[in-house]
């Protein structure tokens, strides 16, 4: 049995939480039942009855820590800081009867040693021999070192033992540049710093890449055109596809400790349907499934060469013998073809993000153990796709019911791990994904259906620096009116509402009818998000339960609330604005006209665009402390069409306000007023409907006159039955399809 003594002072635990000479000891004991952890305290209270009223504690207080694996020691670690943001009470009458230094300066809190004590002590054990996360390195967003070290330590703190970096391409190929060309991909050197960080943390790091379908972005090359099936699908059966794969398959897993590696193949849309169908299908015609199964075999077979143990995601062995690409063809399709041969040695990795019944997952699980003959990983979603902020509430209840299944003693479910993908953009802030990690934390190591709530509120606390509650109300930001979603085996998804009205058209925001058919006021529901966020930025702000301890105010991490509350800022003036300047328009209200889009920074519009800068910056400036530069460009130049945009709409505004003060009327010719008022006549904006100003745009403003907004005038219909949509920035951007 190995010993380390740490003294709680050195690790930041004294203070008000406790007395500063208490020890702090890890004892490695291979006698406890696997993935055990137990802590126990030296004495029932770290304040012994004989010690003075005053000065300091008599005799040293020890905390013991015992585990098996270096997770577990972590993951105590974890609830021991939680303990000390939960260990105040409303302050005893008998004050005098007690130490004094167990008051805080107010002298209405008291630090009690015996509940502390109570808490401290704590015999747990993880449910599955792998506790782990993926997170998407590929969409945009190629985390820097630094960002990934900060996760690893929260991670560890939660109880996690393993970590996947999903990276299609973003890892440096030897003698390949254009694979993962201008992408930011992670050298050989990183990726060791990453292991060897992690190792000493007790987090084993898998490498997590594609070998089949999403790549995408090196098969748009001219370098990689031979070995195209699609343009998602390298071109199977083709041996210069083969020789890619095992220089990438070395040099992904080159860098590890561990012998596994994530093979990916997913979502192979299309294939044996492109390039294939033309070079091999004429002559010898296969059925997808066995083109797949034929392909897995020589990857699988590369892998083992290389001495690794191969895992794939499972979804298109249950989608091409369905012959269906959709969620419906894994879901609901009918158990699967025993005649497929799967090698023995690949773990299948199941994965559903959209299920919030627990028998869908047992089903499921069964099915994969007629397929593989053996359980398979089970993968969770925690919902940061697509969106700015996670959509919490909805992750909590999907991965409830998965982990709850998994958990179940028939299951035979070892390995579990929540994903966090960055489709779309990787616009969201990804320690918005903390909480989300939390939870499905706690539940690997709760037997329970659900976790205890106050325990896992602070343990958030006291390891993150930030409010569980806040992180939560945040998710508000999508979370726009009554969940009416029910606890059945249907496919259910959490709305993007935030994302896609900030990104929505401005100008003619033609998703926004179906919001006001629903009767949904979203304008007062994004003023009232932001106004409660902005209160919980605020330094030393109250927490939400005032008979809270006052420790709870002390939440630096609260700080990463600033996306979210200047998202809803921009959104609480953006919300009905199109409909707001439509009405004014038809019905010639010229002066609410005013109010909406005038020239004052007063205006809707002025407000609307000074918060959309501020909102641009800040997360211009967040995604470069979190993620390499490479990425950024795509979410530049949306916030930037967006801005141009709203320049436009208004600048097209005030000078129609202008045109109607100097006295003209809609869709007459431009006010003589206006005309006499130009620097020079020489030469007329239009002639004849045919715009010939020279000297146009030397004043960097929109100078064409505006006697009608045509654009206002158009009437909206409804797209949508429901406002609960999940859409993409290209759906919403515009309404031309292109």
């Amino acid at each position: 049995m190995r010993r380390r003594h740490r003294r709680c002072s050195e690790l930041g635990l004294s203070g008000r939480c406790g007395p500063a000479d208490a020890l702090l000891s890890f004892e490695h004991d291979t006698a406890l039942s696997p993935r055990a952890l137990h802590v126990s305290t030296s004495t029932s209270s770290f304040l012994p009855d004989s010690a003075p009223l005053s000065g300091a504690v008599a005799a040293p207080f020890i905390v013991t820590v015992r585990y098996v694996r270096r997770c577990e020691a972590f993951r105590a670690l974890g609830h021991i800081l939680g303990v000390t943001r939960d260990i105040l009470e409303p302050a005893p009458s008998d004050q005098q009867a007690r130490h004094a230094a167990l008051y805080d300066a107010s002298g209405r809190w008291f630090l009690s040693p015996e509940a502390a004590c109570a808490k401290l002590a704590l015999q747990e054990h993880a449910l599955f021999e792998t506790v782990g996360t993926m997170i998407d390195c590929s969409r945009n967003g190629v985390l820097t070192v630094s960002s990934i070290k900060y996760t690893l330590r929260k991670l560890a703190l939660f109880g996690y033992n393993m970590l996947q970096l999903y990276t299609e391409d973003t890892y440096v190929l030897e003698d390949e540049p254009f694979f993962g060309y201008l992408r930011g991909g992670y050298s050989q050197a990183e990726l060791r710093e990453v292991d060897d960080y992690a190792d000493a943390l007790g987090i084993e790091v898998i490498p997590c890449i594609q070998t089949l379908g999403h790549l995408g972005q090196i098969l748009q090359w001219p370098r990689f055109l031979s070995m195209r099936d699609t343009t998602e699908v390298l071109l199977a059966e083709w041996e210069e596809t083969y020789v890619l794969l095992e220089k990438m398959i070395a040099t992904a897993t080159k860098p590890f400790r561990t012998n596994r590696v994530h093979l990916g193949m997913d979502e192979t849309h299309g294939l044996a349907h492109g390039r294939y169908h033309t070079i091999f299908g004429q002559h010898h015609y296969k059925e997808p499934t066995q083109v797949f199964v034929e392909h897995l075999k020589r990857v699988n077979a590369i892998a083992k060469r290389l001495g690794k143990q191969p895992q794939i995601w499972s979804d298109m062995l249950f989608c091409l013998p369905a012959r269906n690409n959709s969620l419906l063809g894994y879901y609901d399709s009918a158990q699967p073809d025993a005649s497929i041969e799967i090698p023995a040695d690949v773990d299948l990795v199941f994965w559903s993000y959209y299920h919030k019944s627990a028998q869908f997952y047992t089903d499921r699980i069964n099915s994969h153990r007629l397929l593989a003959r053996k359980s398979p990983w089970m993968a969770a979603g925690i919902w940061t796709w697509t969106r700015h902020w996670a959509a919490l509430p909805f992750t909590f209840a999907t991965c409830r019911a998965n982990l709850n299944a998994s958990k179940a003693p028939r299951s035979g479910v070892k390995h579990v791990m929540a994903t966090v993908w960055g489709d779309e953009g990787n616009e969201h802030d990804p320690l918005s994904s903390l909480p989300a990690w939390h939870y499905y934390a706690e539940h690997c190591y709760e037997q329970k259906e659900e976790v205890d709530l106050p325990r896992l509120h602070a343990r958030f606390d006291g390891i993150t620096g930030a409010s569980f509650t806040d992180f939560v109300a945040a998710s508000k930001l999508d979370e726009v009116g009554p969940d009416d979603q029910t606890l059945d085996d249907r496919i259910h998804f959490a709305a993007n509402t935030s994302k896609w009205l900030l990104w929505e058209e401005p100008a003619l925001g033609f998703v926004s009818p179906s919001v006001q058919a629903s009767g949904l006021d979203l304008e007062a529901h994004y003023a009232a998000l932001a106004a409660h966020l902005t209160e919980r930025l605020s330094p030393g702000a109250a927490a939400p339960d005032e008979a809270a301890s006052p420790q709870l105010r002390d939440l630096p991490l609260n700080a990463r609330l600033r996306l979210p509350q200047l998202l809803a800022t921009v959104l609480s003036f953006k919300a009905g604005l199109r409909l707001r300047l439509h009405t004014a328009y038809v019905d010639g209200d010229w002066q609410e006209l005013q109010n909406l889009a005038g020239p004052e920074p007063t205006s809707r519009l002025s407000k609307l665009r000074a918060a959309l800068a501020q909102l641009h910056s800040y997360h211009a400036t967040m995604w470069h402390a979190s993620y390499k530069p490479f990425g950024w460009e795509v979410l530049d130049l949306r916030y930037g069409g967006l801005r141009a945009r709203c320049e436009t709409i208004h600048a097209r505004l005030v000078h129609f306000l202008a045109h109607l003060r100097a006295g003209g009327s809609v869709g007459g010719a431009p006010a003589a007023a206006l005309r006499a008022g130009k620097e020079s006549d020489d030469s007329e904006p239009l002639e004849d409907g045919v715009f010939l100003n020279a000297a146009g745009g030397d004043s960097g403003e929109y100078d064409a006159p505006v006697t009608q907004l045509p654009e206002l005038a158009a009437p909206l219909e409804v797209v949508y039955a429901s406002h609960l949509q999940l859409l993409d920035y290209h759906r919403v951007s515009r309404p031309q399809y292109c």
